[in-house]
């Protein structure tokens, strides 16, 4: 059985408050008041043990302090949502927290796009720096320059690039077609650079000589030198701003959602130090 954290004076120190009713007992020490509910020893452990994978006894205290503002603002919202209505709220840690992110959807709306004049400028910023030329590249390594030439005939004469790998090349990665991702200029030996660079799109290499026999390169898709083009910039900027913009107004959400229903942290219960947001009493509107 895991072994829990009892604070026996909790009961005496609630029995003035409306959790008087809550019952007492190791698994009915409460933490913190949040509206009308109190959050427990036991569903914050469980809830540590859930986030981290790791018995909460060994968690360093700067994660648990984090993660005990996670929890309330769980809790806040879970509050917050049981004032209008009828909520069906797990009791399982994991499920509690997928309850809680679809109510603060509810309660807080869709978070606004960004400005487009913020992402004009993000764009700007990063197509004010230059990037090396790029390039998606595929490779074959052959034992001997002969067997490579014999290779690279095999494709002037047709053959896929891909299947040929599989039967010919020693290369690793042989069996999925020699693919290397893509390569920025700058990244490899200046001999490989200059051999790699100067093939345009579909074309293959001269066989090259390296450390572990000789290569034939493929490119597949080439980029030159200079700033992205704003087309493929603008997407990501978006979708990076979005995510920080739907961040900021949960949070902000959650600050006025605890403003509504009341936070009381009973610091002296706690096994850890705890300078998080809910440190101050947060007072119901």
């Amino acid at each position: 059985m895991r072994e829990r954290t009892v604070f026996p004076g909790t009961c005496a120190l609630l029995a003035t408050t409306a959790l008087a009713t809550l019952g007492c007992g190791a698994d009915g020490d409460v933490l913190a008041v949040v509206g009308d509910a109190g959050a427990t020893v036991t569903a914050f452990q469980d809830h540590v043990v859930a986030a981290t994978g790791e018995p909460w006894q060994g968690a360093d205290d700067a994660v648990v302090s984090r993660l005990f503002d996670q929890f309330l603002d769980q809790e806040v919202i879970i509050a917050a949502s049981l004032r209008d209505s009828a909520v069906d709220v797990p009791v399982n840690p994991e499920a509690r927290s997928a309850r809680a992110r679809q109510l603060v959807d509810r309660l807080c709306g869709p978070p606004p796009p960004p400005a487009d004049e913020l992402v004009g400028a993000e764009v700007a910023r990063i197509r004010s720096v230059d990037r090396p030329a790029r390039a998606r590249v595929r490779q074959m390594l052959l034992d001997s320059r002969e067997s490579a030439e014999d290779a690279r005939r095999r494709l002037d004469a047709g053959e896929d690039f891909v299947e040929l790998s599989k039967r010919v090349s020693r290369a690793p990665n042989a069996e999925g077609g020699g693919d290397l991702g893509v390569l920025t200029q700058g990244g490899l030996s200046e001999h490989l650079d200059q051999v790699i660079f100067a093939l345009a799109a579909g074309e293959v290499s001269e066989p090259v000589e390296g450390p572990s026999g000789f290569h034939l390169f493929q490119v597949l898709e080439a980029w030159p030198a200079g700033p992205p083009p704003s087309a493929e910039v603008e997407p990501e900027v978006r979708r990076r701003l979005g995510e920080t913009s739907a961040r900021e107004h949960a949070a902000a959400c959650v600050r006025r959602l605890a403003g509504e229903v009341g936070v009381r942290v009973l610091s002296d219960r706690l096994w850890f130090h705890y300078e998080g947001r809910y440190a101050e009493v947060i007072h119901a509107s």
